[in-house]
């Protein structure tokens, strides 16, 4: 077949489509999710900015060149969630490996923790979209793609620039969100088995058919929300916030709706999970930070110090003002050794 001859301006109109920026939009919130996160679990002022900018732009390319090879391949002639169905441009794999290979080395200037974050999706990306490998036709190679490389590794990035250390309560917080991501995916795949089928893949609508798939989205939701609702009666998270958890049965409404519709329903049945998650995240940070305000307002512990159980090993227990004099005598403690050492190593 003639290679299709377009102008470098239609060229980039394609690719823009094809990047699918409201997409793109929900993973940099994953990046952000974690930054925020690093910072309430200790009652951080703010702290790595630089290293944030960073890897926003490089995830932003890293989304942009997984989803250009993901076109290259599938065509995009159906149904796209959170995007347009337009003909992939000429070179379109060769404008993916570009924006992957870009990725890797920007994500590394927020640091190694972020820049192997880039790599190990980079590596994931092509797995899952180069025709040797399609990991993508898989039905499990897909869902391990999509856990691992969007549900764990892009929050991973966006914490890892705050500079702290790990503890039970994120990582608790860190695989629950990684479960809750991983039923997106197979929302998303619901609708779109007819399509798979023609294209000879086995993913997992192909090998399940379309109810099992919502019933895997909807098990991997329903297990996140009860992980979360755990760690607020545990008092791990602020125990205000359990004024959210009947959302989440205005969430499985919506799955025992979308389990009567033939097919697997539609883009719009997954479009509406995503909206309705979103919005119980919403709910949720909103009473996190009226929580925090009445703390703030007593002159107590705020945020991750403020919990009933799971505060970090590392951090006091201080109300904000004795907490910035105590952060202001670590400073000086650590100047202060940083000067004996540089005098103990002086030969004179």
């Amino acid at each position: 077949m003639p290679v299709e001859r377009l102008s470098f301006v239609d060229t980039l109109q394609r690719l823009w489509w094809l990047s699918r920026p409201g997409f793109a939009l929900y993973l940099l919130l994953l990046v952000f999710a974690g930054f925020g996160w690093a910072h309430w679990d200790r009652a951080l002022t703010g702290r790595g900015g630089w290293g944030l900018l960073w890897v926003m732009v490089a995830w932003s390319l890293l989304s942009a060149g997984t989803l250009w090879l993901n076109a290259a391949v599938d065509k995009d002639e159906g149904e796209v969630l959170l995007g347009r169905s337009v003909t992939p441009p000429p070179h379109t794999s060769a404008w993916g490996y570009g924006a992957l290979t870009l990725s890797i080395p920007l994500a590394g200037q927020a640091g190694w923790i972020a820049g192997l974050c880039c790599a190990v999706c980079v590596v994931l990306a092509v797995l899952y979209s180069h025709p040797g490998t399609l990991w993508k036709a898989h039905p499990l190679g897909g869902p391990f793609v999509n856990l691992v490389g969007y549900g764990l590794l892009t929050p991973l990035a966006g914490w890892s620039v705050v500079g702290v250390d790990l503890n039970p309560r994120t990582l608790a917080v860190w695989l629950l969100g990684g479960m809750g991501i991983l039923g997106c995916y197979f929302a998303a795949q619901a609708f779109q088995g007819e399509e798979d089928g023609e294209r000879g893949y086995r993913t997992y609508v192909v090998t399940h058919g379309p109810r099992a798939t919502i019933l895997a989205a909807r098990l991997c939701v329903l297990l996140a929300i009860g992980g979360g609702t755990l760690l607020i009666a545990a008092g791990w998270i602020p125990r205000a916030c359990l004024v959210v958890v009947p959302m989440g049965v205005w969430i499985d409404r919506h799955f025992v709706a979308w389990l009567l519709e033939p097919d697997g329903g539609s883009e719009a049945h997954a479009r509406e999970m995503a909206r309705r998650l979103l919005w119980t995240g919403l709910a949720g940070l909103v009473t996190a930070f009226a929580w925090y305000g009445v703390q703030s307002f007593q002159g107590v512990p705020v945020a991750g110090l403020g919990t009933a159980a799971g505060h970090p090993a590392d951090r006091p227990l201080l109300p904000p003002h004795a907490m910035r004099a105590w952060e202001a005598w670590q400073e000086r403690e650590r100047a202060r050794e940083a000067g004996e050492m540089s005098s103990g190593d002086d030969p004179g």
